[in-house]
């Protein structure tokens, strides 16, 4: 489950004003499907880590100093429904991408990578996977299982060694990890240099492996992870399509 989003209805006081917008925004929000609870405060009091700031726009340049890597969202009449349905839909996709992006952290790109064989490489991807706190331990033993059951090589120097069904319980939370290795190791009748691993919970794994497929179905972008760095092959791995 990923972390729910910091979401704060801010005033001058922290009082009247914000308790009003943050419940019209999370009736809207919960309307929407989105559970995230929406707070009200006093611009002095938000957080550090917030995500989302809601106030009436005459606090917008205040605000925006003070938090400039938070978004913000205004609104002119505390009772605009119009406004609070543009600002649900906002937050709505930015949770989407803030989600899809969780799936993949730069952390978890490993280049130069060293292995003496599959099972090797599958033991350095579960421990990666478990640091990451994307697994339980047991996670690794379901993952050597798969692959000597049948091979989780998949082609294009690629292999993607996940967990057997009987293990998906060790899953925590849903991410991937990737491992480059330069030099190839050889797995089952192909040669991976590119290593993916995942952890998925429920149907999570089917947009991980569709968004993979669609990724690396070329050998010259298979080329560009293998010779790039973390940021090239974050860059390739999450970019929206075209």
């Amino acid at each position: 489950m990923q972390e729910n989003l910091k979401i704060y209805f801010v005033c001058d006081a922290g009082m009247g004003s914000s308790a009003l917008g943050a419940g019209l925004l999370q009736k809207r929000l919960k309307k929407a499907g989105c559970h995230d609870k929406v707070k009200n405060c006093s611009i002095a009091a938000v957080p550090d880590d917030v995500d989302i700031l809601v106030s009436h726009i005459n606090f917008k340049h205040q605000i925006e100093q003070a938090f400039p890597n938070a978004v913000y969202y205004g609104v002119e009449s505390f009772m605009d429904q119009k406004a609070y349905e543009r600002i649900v839909k906002e937050i709505m996709l930015f949770k989407k991408k803030k989600e899809k992006n969780e799936i993949l952290e730069k952390q978890n790109i490993r280049l130069n990578c060293h292995a003496k064989n599959s099972d090797d490489a599958i033991m350095q991807m579960g421990n990666l996977l478990l640091s990451a706190g994307y697994i339980e331990e047991g996670y690794i033993q379901g993952m050597l299982n798969r692959d000597h059951s049948l091979t989780t090589y998949i082609g294009n120097d690629i292999a993607i060694p996940h967990g057997e069904y009987e293990v998906k319980d060790c899953v925590k939370k849903t991410g991937i990890a990737v491992m480059i290795y330069p030099d190839g190791i050889p797995w089952a009748q192909g040669n991976a240099r590119i290593v993916i691993g995942i952890a998925a919970k429920n149907d999570d794994h089917m947009s991980i492996l569709a968004n993979i497929a669609s990724k690396l179905g070329e050998m010259e972008t298979v080329e560009q992870v293998v010779a790039g760095d973390v940021d090239t092959i974050y860059d390739i791995l999450t970019k929206e399509e075209a």
